[in-house]
């Protein structure tokens, strides 16, 4: 089978890697490069987690850490690691225990008083959490790399610097300059720039890709946060919902569910936000005191949200394969998806977890805005 895979980030990378694992033709297509500056991909880490407030996402990211498992024993080198999370979150606390329940996935309910038995140096602030041992960073660029060799090393084609310019059914790929390819299927995961292919696909779907970033805390080298655990720390008043994790030789990685501005193609700036690192630095200082709240470096990244904050996974009519809306929370499912996709791309019925993340739920008009909780 010929397919055409569009986008080479976090589901578009192992989404080729494994079709061409399967023994197809695939042409990567990638505007800048792999795990670069400008993509929704770039850093070393990202953060993995079993705790999701529904019991779906809960399944999904058992199967999420197989797949991890799997690309780890496939590389001979491990691609996350596992350091446990503490969730501090009044809205959706409630919801947490009973998903994790629905699927026996152990945890332990944390009284306010004790949250810094769990996370050290965290400060009390009156509210609840849940500790659950199963989350970590993922080792981004080095699963990144890995899925870039698996690609390689089955015969894939990496074709970087086109520019995509239209995606048909039938399928059939326009690129700037003229040129069209024909294949049998095409996989579009083009992160951010996804919007502006769906209207040749007759997709009616309001996406909105924006800029975020994130800043690496510490000590700087000879000082190791390594086995620091996670922390979804979630809004408070007018504080947005904080995520960290360590990152392996650099320090302890804080992110804030605050956008820095929409996204646009035309818009290369990755210079972060210094009122932006000067909050991060705040929330550090005041409430977790284990971490030296000196900064080592600021990453602006992307992520595009969906109309009600969740993944659309499907396959159109005319055979193309539609993965977009990561909602902050691609790279942790980026091991599966390249399974999920690839299968789609095959012509597999989707199992319902899977399904329920197609365009249907989208039937009756779309939601009144997203609801991302955490990342």
């Amino acid at each position: 089978m010929r397919c055409v895979v569009v986008g080479a980030g976090a589901w578009g990378l192992p989404a080729a890697a494994e079709l061409a694992s399967r023994g197809h033709q695939v042409v990567l297509l990638e505007r800048y490069g792999v795990g670069n500056l400008w993509s929704s991909s770039p850093g070393p880490t990202r953060l993995w987690r079993l705790t999701h407030p529904d019991a779906v996402r809960v399944r999904l990211a058992r199967r999420g850490v197989e797949a991890m498992e799997r690309l780890s024993r496939l590389a001979g080198e491990p691609v996350f690691l596992r350091r446990g999370l503490l969730w501090r979150d009044d809205e959706s606390l409630p919801r947490v225990p009973d998903a994790l329940a629905a699927d026996d996935v152990a945890f332990t309910q944390v009284d306010a008083a004790d949250v810094g038995r769990f996370v050290p140096g965290l400060v009390p602030d009156g509210r609840d959490a849940v500790w659950q041992a199963d989350a970590g960073p993922v080792l981004a660029a080095t699963s990144l790399r890995v899925q870039h060799d698996r690609f390689v090393g089955a015969g894939g084609t990496l074709r970087v610097g086109d520019v995509v310019r239209a995606v048909e059914p039938g399928p059939r790929v326009h690129l700037e300059g003229g040129e069209v390819l024909d294949t049998d299927v095409v996989v579009l995961t083009a992160g951010p720039g996804t919007g502006a292919l769906l209207p040749g696909l007759g997709v009616d779907l309001p996406l909105r890709p924006v800029l975020e970033q994130v800043v690496h805390l510490g000590d700087g080298p000879g000082t190791s946060y390594d086995a620091m655990p996670c922390l979804y720390d979630g809004p408070r008043g007018d504080r947005p919902g904080l995520y960290a994790m360590p990152t392996p030789g650099v320090g302890y990685k804080v992110g804030l569910d605050a956008d820095l501005r929409d996204w646009r193609v035309d818009d290369l700036d990755r210079t972060p936000e210094p009122a932006l690192v000067e909050h991060a630095v705040e929330r550090v200082r005041d409430g977790l005191t284990s971490v030296r709240p000196a900064v080592l470096d600021a990453q602006v990244c992307s992520w595009t949200v969906s109309p009600d904050g969740r993944f659309v996974l499907d396959r159109l009519a005319g055979g193309v394969v539609l993965a977009c809306g990561d909602s902050g929370e691609g790279f942790k499912f980026s091991a599966l998806m390249g399974l999920v996709l690839a299968d789609l791309a095959e012509g597999h019925e989707p199992d319902a977890d899977v399904a329920g993340f197609g365009l249907a739920r989208f039937a009756d008009g779309m939601p009144a805005g997203p609801h991302v909780l955490g990342r």
